[in-house]
């Protein structure tokens, strides 16, 4: 596995952040990448896949009415799962991703499409991807990869 956390971790070492994560499409991927850094547990503050609807609900208290009029799959979800994880974490930064790895579309999502948010010390950031003709494995990678880069860009701000 390659580690595209480094840089993020190390940054998150400098400030003494800690970060958590509410990973949907990714099941676990981001957290999985970032504890592959020796010293993981001095960053990582708490980390919970939400794969179901009824899990974002329950754990991360997502609004269902708000999955009900965008989507589960949506801007406004990812924003949602984003604070709450940095909120019950008490951490720095929280990560909220949902997407559709595929290999078929479901609901209002086309494979390949992918809603990354990101509570930075209260200020949210959302990033919509389009992985496009990627098999399932690539777009997770993708997406692992792609919010390294953009987590290392806000820490380095």
């Amino acid at each position: 596995m390659t580690n595209y956390s480094k840089d993020v971790f190390l940054q998150l070492l400098k400030y003494n952040y800690t970060i958590a994560f509410a990973e949907s499409m990714t099941g676990g991927a981001l957290a999985s990448n970032l504890v592959l850094n020796p010293g993981a547990s001095d960053v990582i503050g708490y980390s919970v896949v939400t794969y179901s609807d009824q899990v974002k609900i329950k754990h991360l208290n997502i609004n269902p009415m708000l999955i009900d009029i965008h989507g589960v799959v949506s801007n406004v979800i990812a924003m949602e799962m984003a604070k709450s994880v940095r909120q019950i974490a008490e951490s720095n930064i929280g990560v909220g991703i949902t997407g559709n790895a595929g290999p078929t579309a479901t609901g209002n999502a086309q494979v390949g499409e992918v809603w990354v948010a990101v509570d930075y010390l209260g200020e949210v950031y959302s990033y919509h991807l389009q992985l496009k003709q990627l098999s399932r494995e690539e777009v997770i990678e993708q997406t692992v990869k792609v919010v390294y880069s953009m987590l290392n860009q806000l820490l380095k701000k």
